[in-house]
């Protein structure tokens, strides 16, 4: 033991030489490294895609599987996993087809005449704002309308509708893309039924990794993050998509011209917690006033608040329930943090993972404090 102690200064300095050497190497062939990365990712891309689809549909799933499992027919209860699985991609199918066939067409149509006439709206626009400031002899805006006009056309001439076109006539043909959901999507099928082993090889792996309480407490912050996550996302895109459906149905019966890229535009919007609905909100009445008038916008207005009232108060806590256990003045910091370092993206995915940092720090808060509880108690012993 003693000649080994004798080395042992010699061995980790051996094994701090070789991590400087590796560290070295690695940033003098970045660009190699890079290389077999992107090379990398590109061929577990489909994997990535089928993880994506499984963690999305898992919830539903689980959903079906756990009435299935009641059932008193032997059948159904035996076969409560396959049956949910197919049911949910039945359904997803379906739901796709329908807004292949007859949403995106209308859609397609909505963004083209849009951006044919945006100039003469915005022409308008402008001709209005100029009218309404000889009017009422006040000047807020030095606007030249030859100049404005030739200034937004230019930004306007940069946009090649032709290539959204090709790219939409594009998207049903047989592609690199289109095959990588295909295997993404048979790669989802058997995620979802193999969940049980992949998830009892992941425990095995930390039991064997760390000690068993470590292994143990370590399942539980992974399930609990995992419950946070899929809960979340799963019930946000939900919402997202009925605000969508009655957002469009709404402004179609307020006869609302682009009333499908107004709706798309609030489920969208939707995913981002207040913002969201603000900014989709003041966009879509904006868009109408310069379509359609202020009579209809005032009215597109008046709907579009009764909606978000409707969402905000009764469908978003139906379909939340209890996963947004954080107050909105978190909420709104971690969106604005969220937004601010990752834009778009990390305002849509920040209220989890602030519930999550949210969730830990609780945990230590609690251990530090029955620690020093325990502290307390030992030294009044003493005492």
């Amino acid at each position: 033991m003693g000649r080994f102690e004798k080395y042992s200064k010699w061995v980790m300095s051996l094994i701090f030489a070789i991590i400087v050497i590796a560290v070295y190497k690695t940033f003098d062939n970045f660009n190699k490294i890079a290389d077999v990365l992107k090379t990398a990712w590109s061929a577990l891309t489909p994997f990535v895609i089928g993880f994506v689809i499984a963690y999305i549909f898992n919830m539903p799933i689980n959903k079906i599987d756990a009435g299935l499992k009641k059932s008193k027919r032997g059948f159904l209860s035996k076969n409560s996993r396959t049956i949910s699985i197919i049911s949910v991609y039945v359904v997803a199918i379906l739901l796709l087809l329908i807004v292949i066939r007859s949403i995106v067409p209308a859609l397609y149509r909505n963004v083209v005449d849009l951006y044919y006439n945006v100039p003469k709206y915005f022409n308008e626009t402008v001709s209005a704002l100029v009218n309404w400031q000889k009017e009422h002899n006040i000047t807020l805006f030095e606007v030249d309308e030859l100049n404005a006009a030739n200034a937004f056309n230019n930004i306007l001439s940069s946009i090649d509708i032709t290539q959204f076109s090709k790219y939409a006539q594009g998207v049903v043909k047989i592609t690199s893309g289109v095959l990588n959901l295909m295997i993404g999507v048979i790669a989802s099928v058997y995620m979802l039924i193999e969940k049980g082993r992949i998830i009892a090889l992941g425990e095995r792996l930390c039991r064997v990794i760390f000690k068993e309480e470590t292994a143990k407490k370590f399942i539980e912050d992974v399930a609990k993050i995992n419950d946070i996550f899929s809960k979340y996302i799963f019930c946000l895109l939900l919402d997202a998509v009925m605000m969508t459906v009655l957002a469009t149905v709404i402004l179609s019966l307020l006869k609302v011209k682009y009333a499908i890229i107004l709706g798309a535009l609030i489920g969208v919007c939707n995913l981002i917690p207040y913002f969201g609905a603000i900014i989709a909100g003041v966009s879509s009445v904006l868009i109408t006033l310069i379509t359609g008038g202020l009579l209809k916008a005032v009215w597109a207005a008046i709907a579009l608040a009764i909606l978000q009232q409707v969402d905000g108060n009764f469908i978003g806590p139906k379909i939340m329930g209890e996963v947004l256990d954080i107050s909105p003045l978190w909420i709104i910091f971690a969106v604005t943090l969220g937004g601010g370092l990752f834009g778009v993206g990390g305002m849509v995915i920040s209220v989890p993972i602030f519930m999550v940092i949210k969730m830990v720090l609780s945990e230590v808060i609690a251990q530090l404090e029955q620690k020093k509880a325990q502290k307390q108690a030992e030294e009044n012993e003493n005492e």
